[in-house]
């Protein structure tokens, strides 16, 4: 079976419907029903802080909550990951102009790993991972 990782930006448009991916995210939906879908557990935190922890939101949480428990997803936990991702933040930040968010690279870390063999990565931030997809040959779904 065929795998994809996904980031926090495909299940927030996913869920709202006032959001300016939702309609992409549905499209996705649809193309990516049938794969193992990788939930990076620091999506987790993106995606509760900054969308659902707010009572008016209650009902996005709960429908989040259901989508999950009803679907092929499988959670990878980050501790492998993090402390290096971390390290690479701080560095990219004091060498370049090119900045990433410390969950987006806990994903650049888990598309490096070696041992994990996705074939796609769900993304409406292409040029944060267009490198390592290209050099691992994983095919970004983004429309």
């Amino acid at each position: 079976m065929k795998y994809v990782i996904t980031d926090t930006c495909y299940w927030i448009g996913l869920m709202d419907s006032t959001d300016q991916h939702h309609q992409k995210s549905l499209l996705i939906q649809e193309l990516i029903k049938d794969t193992r879908i990788v939930f990076p557990f620091p999506c987790f935190y993106e995606i509760i802080t900054t969308n659902f922890a707010k009572p008016k939101n209650k009902h996005k949480l709960l429908a989040f909550e259901n989508l999950l428990k009803n679907s092929n997803v499988e959670y990878i936990d980050d501790t492998i990951y993090k402390d290096k991702a971390l390290f690479n933040v701080y560095e990219l930040n004091k060498k370049s102009f090119i900045s990433h968010s410390l969950v987006d690279a806990v994903i650049r870390e888990m598309l490096s790993d070696i041992n994990l063999k996705p074939d796609f990565l769900v993304t409406y931030n292409v040029k944060d991972f267009i490198d390592i997809c290209l050099k691992r040959r994983i095919e970004i779904l983004n429309e």
